[in-house]
Order: C-alpha cells, then structure tokens, then sequence
C-alpha cells in the first residue's frame, strides 16, 4: 500500500484509491500515519479531533471512525490494530510506503552528501525528496494541535530542503538551473533570506550583476515592509562584494560552501586589511582569531533528548521569539527541579540553530543546587571567549573588559547562547548578548523577572504525555498488555518529567518485570524506588531544599509535608506553623520562590505528592498540634 500526507490525503493500494470519508475520519487516519507505526493514545486522538473540550461520546465515535477505515478496504484493515490504550497503523519500514518517512529519509541522504561534498549526489537525492511534495501537506484534513504543528513544520522542511538544493545546485556550477528553480519559490517566500542570498549568488556568477543587486532590493524592501528589519548581515555582505566584484564569489565548483570574503572599504589599523564573508563566514581579525582566521565556529549544544514528549506550545513560543531581528532575543524558561527545562531547551536550540549560522554556545551554570559550585560570570566569559577565537593570552583579567570583548565579538555574528541551570538574574547578566543577530534561552528553577525577556513558566505534563513517555521506555505491546497498571503509574508520577524518565527505565531495565509489579512498589510512601542510574528524584529535591536561606521556611517544608492534603489555605497553613498570618505567608513565598510549593492564587497553595513524600522523610520538624481542630480549614 501506499500512504501520502505531503498533500492531500492519499491511501491507495497497488489498483485503486482508498476512500476515507472526509472529516473526522481524516483526521484520524492522518494522525495514525504521522505517528509511522507507534500506537497513538486515545486521549491524543480525541484531542486533535474535539480540542479541549471533549464530549462524553467522544470514545464511542472515535471506535466508529476506526471500524470505518477497516472496512474502507481489507488490506487497512490488516494493518490497524487496536490496544487497551490506543490505535496503530503499521506502515512497512524501508518501502517508501509512506511518503512522509521517505521524504525524510532522502532529505537526510541529501544532506549527508552535501556536507560531504558529493554535490551531485545531493542533488539527485535532493529531487527525489522534493518530489514526494504535491502540494500543502494534509491540505483536505481536519487539522487539530497535532497535525496542526506538523504541517507547519513540514513546511518549514520542505522550504529548508528547496534551499539545500539550490546549494547542491550552485556546488556543480548549475547557475541557471537554480535561478529557474529558485526564482519562483523566492516570489512565494519572500522573507527567507537563505534562498535569496542563494538566487544572488547563482545571478552573478551566471553573469547578470543587475539581476543580483535587484534580488537583494526585494528582498530587503520586503523585509523592512513585513517586519521592520533589515537583512541579515550574510546578504549584507554579499551585496557589498556582488557590488565590488569580490573575485572570491566566483567559487569553483564544488565549492559552494567554502567561505566568499570581500574586503572592506577600510583596513585596519597598521594597514591589515579585513575582510568578511558573506555566505556566512565572520569579520577576519588575527588579533581575535575570529572565524575568518581559521577557527572553527563553536557547535557547543550537548545532543537533543532522544526521550521527550509533549511541550509542542512551549517549543512554538520558543521557536517564534528566537528569531534575528533588530535587538537581542531572550528567552527564560523556569519550573520547578525535573520537569524538563533542560531537555525543552536543548530541543527548541536544536530546532533553531539554523538561524544562528556563526554558532551556538552552552553552559551548565550549575545553579540548580547548593550541593555544587555555581559557576562565576567571569569563569563563562572566559570559555566562551575561547570558544569565539580569542587566544587564552589574549583575554582580558578584568571581568568588565572580558564582558566589552564578548560583546564586540557578538555584534556582528548570529550566535545562540544557551544558559542552563542559572541561579539568578545577577549570574547571567553579563552572559547575555547585545547584537542584533544573537539569541539566548536560559533556564533556571526560579522566574528571572529582573531580565528583559520572554517568561516561559513550565508545568507538569498531562496525562496523556505521561502515558506516552512511559510506553516509549516500556514499549508498545507492553503497555498496551497492562495499560490500567501503566495508568497507575503516570498517576503516582504526577506529570512530574524526571519521575517518568525514572519509571520508565527501570521498566526498560526489566522486561522480565510485570508493570503491576512495579506499580505497587512506587506507590510505596518512601522515594527508596525513585532511582535509575544516575537519576535520583530525592537528589533533585533536595537541590531545592539545601537551598533555602530562611529556617522558618525549612520548618515550613517539613511540617505541610505531613500534613498538607494537596492543596492548603493560607489561613490552614497559618495554624499548622503555630504562627501569624505574616510570617507564615513569607515561609510560603521563599517555598513558592524555590519551586518546593506552587502557588495557585487567592491565598491557595499546592504541593505536588512526590515533595510530600520527600518531606515526610526530612528530620522531623518539632511543630506543635495545638490548635488540631482547625488545621483541616481553608
């Protein structure tokens, strides 16, 4: 069979077309597919169907739209199968069965080649991806959250795969072929600076000057129209060699990856000329060692999280703001220890770090605990500058003159700084960027409200992400053999990342193990079965706890552990403390600020069930039950 998404619905065996009743049923079928064979829950099918707002008879309806695809032909009707939690439609691996999977594949072969400088090989695999499109992926299908952010992201992948093409194209020398191919799809996007800058290059080493410099005013008018920019400094620069006829443009084939540097009008002090590159090459400065010079740009994202699940709304936030414009970009993401900031973070810096062609760099701020030494803005500045090519003898010892030379290198460039496990505001100032082109993500368990930046607060994840994240480590047919067992754990987890990661692998770490089995074990009111390797939910709380600075809120910790019942008033917690309305509300804010409570509003806090349990283990607090009878209020 033959299924296809990068279009219009299309599910056809090897003499006629599949008929799948528009609708609903689309959109199911359309989310089975997409999910390549996994079984996908039923909560996540009904919510790309109805949203939040799901009807009682939504799982009744949801059955009959599946017994309609088994009947719409006896062929999909061998390949559906049904779980305890959830539906699957198998698609035969390394058939090019589905269209999706086969784009991806081509696309990654392509690029493969590209990197490798086989230029016509990735032209060849390049068109063979590009033909699977045949228009708007799943432009006839119901779209819900899902599918939704799949779509645009294809988009996006397509678009990204038009531009590596013209890149092979330009590597062979093919001037012409890309300007017929390219042309059209810069008129439609007219705000991708890659293509352009591609279509300007292929213009003037065809020979056509005027045609080059006239992409280049389209291109910068549109932009300055849509978004208030200007361009980006790669296109600047390759207008400014197009117009002196820089003889480095003129690439030989096969090369098209090789920087193109211009000289600039001035020379530097002493006569040393510098020169810049514009198809993303930097200022070259001896003194600075920068790209120009030799030095590899710095690649220091630690690999993507292979495991993750859920936090589609947060990647799109992170995703819309971390674009190069007219200022700085900043993006602060806070929670509570273990619910996956750095993960969340590592996957939206990967997702973008196109945009950021001069590099990316990271560090683990080590702010998270008291248990280890955060490390100073000065040590940072120092890796970061060595990192960009400044030579150790080079960097200043004074923190405000390293801080001067970090900026002057980012003015210029596009680079993304990625800040983990920051402590406060005051540990990451100096970190930040100020050129125009740069982007930062930074995260930390506190909210960094004295930052200019986009707050991006996380929370727990949803039942269905738990579930989905669990039968990831488990496996399917496990999960789907005792799916009530593997609900019961989600529940015990409380959406909280790190406890999932935890009982998920200590699932995978035991095949042999009933999932009941371990079930009952992590209902167990100690935290002794909340370890894995080296992950350890008693270490991550207590990371929070070593780090409160008020004894009272200590105390505060201690005591709501016991007794709080989930969620407590502020009057409730007032007479269990055996203190007034104003201290126990201050011992609530540091518990708040530190991510041991959370705060729900009007004078209302909760507790999740796991920091109970972490509580209930801590030396006892020596409060008082006077006043016993009122500690059930509020």
């Amino acid at each position: 069979m033959k299924f296809r998404l990068l279009g219009p619905l299309d599910i056809r065996t090897c003499e006629y077309a599949v008929r799948i009743a528009r609708g609903n049923q689309q959109t199911v079928a359309a989310l089975l597919l997409a999910a390549e064979g996994r079984f996908v829950p039923v909560p996540a099918l009904t919510r790309e169907i109805w949203g939040e707002r799901v009807p009682t008879s939504a799982v009744p309806n949801l059955r009959t739209y599946v017994m309609r695809l088994r009947r719409s032909d006896p062929g999909l009707a061998e390949r559906l199968t049904t779980s305890a939690s959830g539906y699957a439609l198998r698609v035969e691996p390394g058939e090019d069965e589905l269209d999706l999977s086969a784009f991806r594949t081509a696309t990654e072969a392509g690029r493969r080649a590209l990197n490798g400088s086989d230029a016509g090989v990735a032209v060849t695999v390049f068109d063979r991806a590009l033909a699977h499109f045949r228009g708007t992926p799943l432009e006839d299908v119901p779209l819900g959250p899902a599918l939704g952010d799949l779509a645009d992201s294809l988009g996006e992948e397509y678009a990204q795969t038009v531009e590596d093409r013209a890149e092979a194209g330009l590597a062979l020398g093919d001037h012409r072929g890309v300007i017929a191919r390219l042309r059209p799809f810069a008129e439609v996007h007219p705000l991708r600076e890659r293509a352009h800058r591609h279509l300007m290059l292929a213009h003037y080493r065809a020979g056509d000057v005027d045609a080059a410099l006239r992409v280049y005013r389209q291109v910068r008018q549109a932009l300055r129209t849509e978004l208030g920019i200007e361009p980006g400094r790669e296109l600047s620069l390759l207008q400014q060699a197009v117009l002196a006829r820089d003889p480095h443009l003129d690439d030989a084939p096969g090369s098209a990856r090789r920087t193109v540097r211009t000289s600039s009008p001035k020379a530097a002090p002493g006569g040393d000329a510098r020169r810049a590159a514009p198809d993303g090459g930097l200022p070259e400065d001896a003194a600075t060692g920068q790209p120009g010079s030799g030095h590899p740009l710095p690649r220091q994202l630690p690999p993507a999280p292979a495991l993750f699940v859920g936090r589609g709304a947060e990647q799109t936030r992170i995703g819309a703001v971390l674009v190069p414009g007219d200022g700085p970009v900043v993006v602060a993401v806070h929670g509570p220890g273990g619910f996956g900031k750095s993960a969340l973070a590592l996957r939206a810096a990967h997702a973008v770090a196109h945009r950021y062609p001069d590099g990316q760099l990271y560090a683990d701020l080590q702010g998270a605990s008291a248990r280890t030494r955060a490390l100073a803005p000065a040590e940072v500045l120092g890796r970061f500058l060595r990192a960009l090519g400044v030579d150790r003898s080079r960097i200043p010892a004074g923190s405000a003159e390293a801080a001067a030379l970090y900026q002057s290198l980012l003015a210029e460039r596009r680079v993304l700084i990625v800040l983990d496990n920051v402590a406060g505001s005051g540990q990451v100032r100096a970190l930040l960027p100020a050129g125009r082109g740069c982007g930062a993500l930074v995260t930390g368990r506190a909210m960094l409200s004295a930052l200019d930046a986009e707050q991006i607060a996380l929370s727990k994840l949803c039942p269905a992400a738990s579930v989905a994240m669990l039968t990831l480590q488990a496996g399917e047919e496990r999960a789907a053999a005792e799916p009530e067992a593997l609900d019961a754990i989600a529940r015990e987890c409380g959406g909280h990342a790190l406890a999932l990661r935890i009982a998920g692998a200590r699932l995978a770490a035991r095949p042999d193990l009933p999932v009941s089995c371990l079930a009952q074990r992590l209902a167990r009111p100690r935290l002794a079965e909340w370890t894995a390797g080296d992950l350890d939910l008693r270490a991550c709380f207590a990371a929070g706890y070593d780090k409160l600075t008020d004894p009272a809120a200590a105390r505060a910790f201690r005591i709501l552990g016991r007794v709080h019942p989930g969620e407590m008033h502020l009057k409730s917690a007032a007479v269990w403390l055996g203190s007034d309305m104003a201290s126990a509300e201050a011992a609530l804010d540091e518990l708040v600020a530190a991510r041991l409570l959370e705060s729900l509003g009007h004078g209302h806090f909760r507790m999740h069930r796991l920091l109970r349990r972490y509580a209930a283990e801590l030396p006892e607090p020596g409060w008082s039950r006077t006043r016993t009878a009122d500690r059930g209020r509020g």
